[in-house]
């Protein structure tokens, strides 16, 4: 084929062998030996299908996959740079916003052990003018402690259209102590997952049904080939 693309007629065709194979594969049932050599030769005639279509499509996924190499240039080229640019930033305007936050809560605790000094120092002020009062046989005086009022140090404003979030996320440290946090019922099993991919090549090293592990068992299964 010269041209890239399949012509309207060959992909009508297509899509009508397509129809009659699902069909065939979906409403198969296999009873006896006889139906399932029937659905081995289906099998081996979706493959051979399969691969001839491949071949009908070959060019144009090479015209595709040569679009998507230059596309993929012209994004690593003009785009990725910039997108990591703004990585960058936005990776120091966080470093700065949580340092400079940090900051401002320390420069806020000292504010409130200031504010909460006078205002205990004004409420012994006026205890003591009532105790004097109390003490000389006159009525107290009718006044309360003046509120010391609060100083807030504001954390950091975002500039217009710029939105400050915080994530949280989780770091496993001591991998033995959450599992035995697990074991002895003290955290929820939720909070471990056993490692399929390492699992699954342990079974097929041990080659049994049964206990391959402490709380893991060989799973065996069958799987159909089909050479094409």
């Amino acid at each position: 084929m010269t041209t890239t693309e399949i012509t309207v007629e060959q992909r009508e065709k297509l899509e009508v062998e397509t129809r009659d194979f699902v069909a065939r594969a979906t409403t198969i049932a296999i009873k006896n030996e006889i139906d399932n050599t029937q659905a081995a030769t289906l099998t081996a005639a979706l493959k051979g299908e399969i691969k001839r279509r491949k071949g009908i499509l070959a060019p144009t996924k090479a015209a595709l996959d040569a679009s998507k190499a230059a596309y993929k240039g012209l994004v690593d080229l003009l785009i990725t740079p910039m997108e990591s640019s703004v990585d960058i930033i936005t990776q120091k305007i966080g470093a700065f916003v949580q340092a400079e936050n940090a900051r401002r809560a320390e420069l806020q605790a000292i504010e409130d052990a200031k504010v909460a000094a006078l205002q205990a120092k004004e409420d012994e002020r006026v205890a003591k003018l009532q105790a004097k009062a109390e003490a000389a046989g006159k009525p107290a005086p009718d006044i309360a402690p003046k509120i010391i009022p609060q100083r807030v140090v504001a954390a950091v404003t975002a500039p217009a259209g710029t939105t400050y979030t915080t994530y949280w996320s989780a770091k496993v440290t001591d991998i033995k102590a959450l599992c035995a946090a697990v074991a002895a019922g003290t955290v929820d099993d939720i909070f471990v997952t056993g490692n399929q991919t390492a699992l699954n090549g342990h079974a097929k090293i041990k080659r049994i049904e049964g206990e391959i592990l402490p709380g893991v068992v060989g799973v065996k299964t069958m799987g159909t080939s089909q050479r094409s």
